[in-house]
């Protein structure tokens, strides 16, 4: 059986510059509740730490280009061994706006619903990449 797939693209009127900053720099970042929390190295930890100091998510990268993509590994919280999905984002120049894509590999069996609310999540996710890109 196939593994679901979450595929999602948004257009923003910002530099491809701009809209990756929005993903590396902590004091942007965290306009959007949070901040990631990486070195930014391939084969290094990568996560979404909240503004209360709590970690949502842990992964690796696995793929970095700056600027062009970021592909990382989503791990279960409490087995790290666990792999949930692999997330790739790419910044897709286009004039002087950018196309963000992000794909979610996801690597468990989800329902239906499960599937509905991820989908929505990532709508959600990425009109605040843009709100907040296009303010800088």
């Amino acid at each position: 059986m196939d593994k679901p797939v979450i595929k999602k693209t948004i257009d923003i009127n910002a530099s491809t510059k701009k809209v990756w900053s929005v993903f590396t720099d902590p004091t942007i970042t965290k306009q959007m509740g949070g901040e990631y929390v990486s070195d930014w190295k391939v084969g290094s930890s990568f996560g979404w730490k909240g503004k209360d100091s709590s970690v949502y998510t842990n992964g690796k990268i696995i793929e970095l280009e700056p600027g062009k993509l970021l592909k990382h590994s989503l791990l279960d919280l409490k087995d790290k061994d666990r792999l949930l999905s692999v997330i790739t984002y790419e910044f897709i120049k286009n004039g002087d706006s950018t196309i963000l894509s992000a794909t979610e590999e996801i690597n468990y069996e989800i329902t239906d619903y499960l599937f509905k609310e991820a989908n929505e999540g990532w709508d959600a996710a990425l009109q605040l990449v843009k709100y907040v890109a296009e303010k800088l």
